[in-house]
Parts: C-alpha cells; structure tokens; sequence
C-alpha cells in the first residue's frame, strides 16, 4: 500500500489557471463576469510567483547595500536630516527619509543620495510591476469598457 502523495501548490495554481483561462473565459458573458474572471487569472499568476521566491529578503538587502553606500556620502554633510534618516532600522524607512532629505537639502549631497538610491527602487518597482502584470491587463480592459 502506498500513501496518497498531495499535489504540490504550483500544480493547484496551474490547474486552475488553464481552467479558468481555457474553459471559463470563453464562454462568460458581459464585461462584469469577464473583467472578473481576467482578475482571477492574474491574483493566481501572481500568487504562483510569490510562492516561487521571497522577494522581500533579497529588496531588503538591496536596499539596505544601497543605503551603507550613501552613509559615506552623507558623513560630512551638517543638516541632522541626513543622521536620523540613517539611523531607522528598516532600510526602505532609511531610504524614504534620505530621500525626503534630499528634497529638503537640494545640493551635491542630495544628488549622489538620488544617483545611489533611484537605481535600485527603480529596479525593484520594475520587478515588480513585471510580476504583477496580469493584474494590469484585467484592470486595464475594465477600464476600456467603461
């Protein structure tokens, strides 16, 4: 006798995907049922990548990389902004409270927190974006019908 083995996440996802996508869509009718079941497509997509990787650990540690580098850049600079913008543990309340500063403080300093900084949250806005494009598309025919 063998012990039933359950089917791992990605297959369910999977499943219900090619389910909805292939036998559901097609044959709903009306822009409410069909924008719905599109949202439904995309949540799934998106769900089955959260599951393939902890995004948050590897930003966190971007980040946090990101925001060692402007310490230096900053060490000499007088306003107190710069100092209590650096002293917050989370790397992504550093970055938001050096990037306040840097609005605050327009100058040399500011730009090279903005050249260290902008790089990397741009690059993680486009990651994620990427990831959540299915979610997009079903926003983005909803709002074509209306």
């Amino acid at each position: 006798m063998t012990l039933p083995v359950n089917p791992d996440v990605e297959t369910i996802l999977d499943s219900c995907i090619e389910t909805l996508r292939d036998v559901v869509l097609p044959n709903v009718e009306g822009e409410w049922p069909r924008y719905s079941a599109d949202l439904l497509i995309g949540s799934l997509e998106y769900a089955k990548q959260l599951l393939d990787e902890d995004q948050n650990a590897k930003r966190r540690a971007e980040l946090a990389a990101a925001v060692d580098a402007v310490r230096a850049l900053v060490a000499d600079a007088s306003e107190a902004d710069w100092a209590e913008a650096l002293a917050e543990e989370s790397p992504f309340e550093a970055a938001s409270r050096l990037l306040v500063a840097g609005q605050n403080h327009p100058g040399p300093v500011a730009d090279g927190v903005r050249d260290i900084l902008h790089p990397v949250l741009n690059a993680q806005l486009d990651a994620e974006f990427a990831r959540t494009i299915g979610l997009f598309g079903a926003f983005a025919r909803n709002m074509a019908s209306q």
